[in-house]
């Protein structure tokens, strides 16, 4: 419950900014890519933000494609105008709970709960993810105890994956076991060592029958968990969870939940410092907590530790359902969400081998949790209407094909300075297929007129540019052209970022001439677990390739060879890289998903 004249102070710190002028909805809601009208006074010392995109040579970190997600599309947001919003912002993810209490009220399954929300998925084009929970009554008298039989909870888990592969196949791949079970409210278990080797006994016996399942019904799927969200714990519960015989082979990527900020900061009276101090620390910070979670995973016996993808499948800057100063603010709500994204894609400068395979926002709809709902003084995403909420355009502004199409996956640049810092600007700079992107993000008051954007080592010429800006005073995106000068290779402009803003440029152009081009043709074999792999139809452009990587995803590799057929060892969905350098010393990559069975 929050302390006497919480909401009135939080409304009354919107108040004190912009929050009148942005309740007017002909400015902000009724007219797209308009700007509202505003005087700044910008002033500080010159920026200069550097990334060097290393001749989009492919080689360095990838962002996987659908890496944004936001919960509860299909399940708690059922509307499909609203459904449309998100994903046409580039939000194509989603994580939804599917309850084996409802579905075996009965000795007879129902399934009629989960076809209604796959259907509304699969109609928007919507990628879930699937919690598995609940305790059947028949196996025990609480839903968040543990069940009697765990053979015959996870045969019940199994059901589930029979089901949605007979009735929509493809579409339900990956299941997370169970919700953040290292809480003794959530396994219902006061004993910590009780409930972890509780949960390692179910997570085992439901992951390995639900992996026989799908290989009988020839679909691939990915079983994970632990959803762990007390971060502190993780030191001790991934070590068993990812070591432990049982349970390890069948550990196709790991989760965590991430709030910077719980009960005691919000009854404190939390404000944009605090929240700001709490998500740059580097003792309990986003970045501080990832790297160490990545660091456990990639010490454990899953099959491919090196690569085991992670998974962020909630994240929001408070776990308590109640109004904070910045989750819901025009102000704050974009910002501190530009602000995380751009510290967990920032993890690869800092000794992660890779970032986060899914960012998922919760959520999409819930008591003052959403990306949707009605604005009002009270901002607590009331559901009556469902109009972007100010941190959508974050996402829109990452995600969307409109703008930077993270969503479609990327290549991060081989550096940026400054990256994510303590105080001051934060930066991040990736490529896509169609563009190279930087983003700042200003965490502070003060505005910069000036700050130097250059582009370094593009591989691209001909180039163009576009600034995108969100910030509260301007509510949606707003859109403008930029010039770039170039010296020896370099492409520089000057841009403003305003307090509290994020401001982001995109270069758009032509390959460099006579660079390679790396070709990737990937087809099955009669072996199921066997691909052909062929790069022969690569080109060297105006030299010959004099080098030849295929890396396949699984930890191997083979150098020159055109083309071959690889085994795996396992089932699984892969990325096979193929990298091609010519005479000239450029590079070109290419690369293609494969699914084996």
């Amino acid at each position: 419950m929050n302390p006497p004249g919480f909401a009135n102070r939080v409304v009354g710190s919107i108040n004190d900014t912009f929050f009148n002028h942005l309740m007017d909805r002909k400015a902000i809601l009724g007219c797209p890519g308009c700007l509202l009208l505003a005087v700044v006074s910008f002033y500080g010392q010159a920026q200069t933000v550097t990334a060097d995109f290393g001749g989009r040579s492919g080689l360095t970190a990838a962002v996987p494609a659908g890496v944004f997600a936001v919960g509860g599309m299909g399940d708690s947001l059922t509307n499909p105008r609203g459904i449309a919003t998100l994903t046409s912002a580039g939000l194509t993810g989603t994580r939804f709970w599917i309850g084996l209490q409802q579905v075996y009220a009965t000795s007879t399954p129902n399934f009629a709960v989960l076809d209604s929300e796959l259907k509304i998925m699969s109609a928007a084009g919507v990628h879930p993810i699937a919690v598995i929970y609940d305790t059947p009554a028949s196996l025990g008298g609480n839903q968040c105890g543990p069940p009697s039989s765990v053979s015959t909870w996870g045969a019940m888990a199994a059901s589930v994956v029979a089901h949605a592969d007979q009735n929509f196949p493809g579409l339900l791949q990956d299941y997370e076991i169970w919700n953040e079970a290292e809480l003794d409210t959530s396994l219902c278990i006061s004993d910590y060592n009780t409930r972890l080797n509780t949960y390692v006994s179910m997570y085992a016996a439901a992951a390995s029958a639900m992996h026989a399942q799908a290989k009988a019904d020839g679909q691939t799927i990915r079983t994970g968990g632990p959803a762990i969200v007390e971060l502190n714990m993780a030191p001790y519960w991934l070590p068993e969870f990812l070591s432990n015989q049982s349970t390890a082979p069948y550990v196709d990527f790991v989760s965590f939940h991430l709030y910077v900020s719980g009960q005691n900061e919000l009854s404190e009276g939390m404000d944009w410092p605090q929240l700001y101090g709490f998500t740059q620390s580097s003792t309990r910070g986003v970045a501080y907590y990832y790297q160490m979670i990545e660091s456990l995973v990639r010490a454990g016996k899953q099959p491919n530790a090196a690569t085991t993808p992670m998974y962020l499948t909630e994240y929001n800057d408070n776990w308590m359902f109640a109004l904070d100063c910045c989750r819901n603010s025009p102000i704050y709500g974009p910002l501190w969400n530009s602000l995380t994204i751009v510290d967990l894609l920032n993890v690869v400068y800092s000794g992660a081998s890779a970032g986060p395979s899914v960012i998922e926002y919760y959520d999409a709809a819930d008591k003052y949790f959403c990306l949707l709902g009605h604005w009002d003084a009270q901002m607590d995403c009331d559901r009556s209407e469902l109009i972007p909420y100010p941190q959508f355009y974050a996402f829109q502004l990452f995600a969307s094909p409109e703008y930077l199409d993270l969503q479609a996956g990327a290549y991060m640049a081989a550096a940026v300075s400054p990256a994510s810092t303590t105080s001051g600007l934060s930066a991040t700079a990736f490529y896509t297929v169609g563009a190279n992107a930087v983003v700042v993000v200003n965490p502070t008051s003060t505005a910069y007129r000036a700050v130097t954007v250059t582009f370094q080592n593009p591989g691209l010429t001909s180039v163009c540019g576009t600034t995108y800006l969100v910030d509260g005073l301007h509510g949606q995106i707003a859109t403008g052209p930029v010039s770039f000068s170039s010296t020896s290779g370099r492409y520089t402009t000057t841009v403003a970022v305003p307090a509290y803003g994020t401001v982001a440029v995109s270069m758009k152009g032509s390959p460099v001439a006579g660079a390679p081009k790396a070709v990737l043709n990937v087809t099955t074999e009669k072996n199921p677990l066997a691909v052909f792999v062929d790069s022969s139809k690569s080109q060297g452009g105006g030299s010959a390739i004099i080098g030849r990587t295929i890396d396949f995803g699984d930890g191997a590799w083979i150098n020159w060879t055109p083309w071959i057929t690889h085994i795996y060892g396992k089932a699984g969905s892969y990325a096979i890289l193929l990298s091609v350098k010519n005479q000239s010393g450029q590079i070109s990559i290419a690369r293609s998903v494969v699914n084996v069975r």
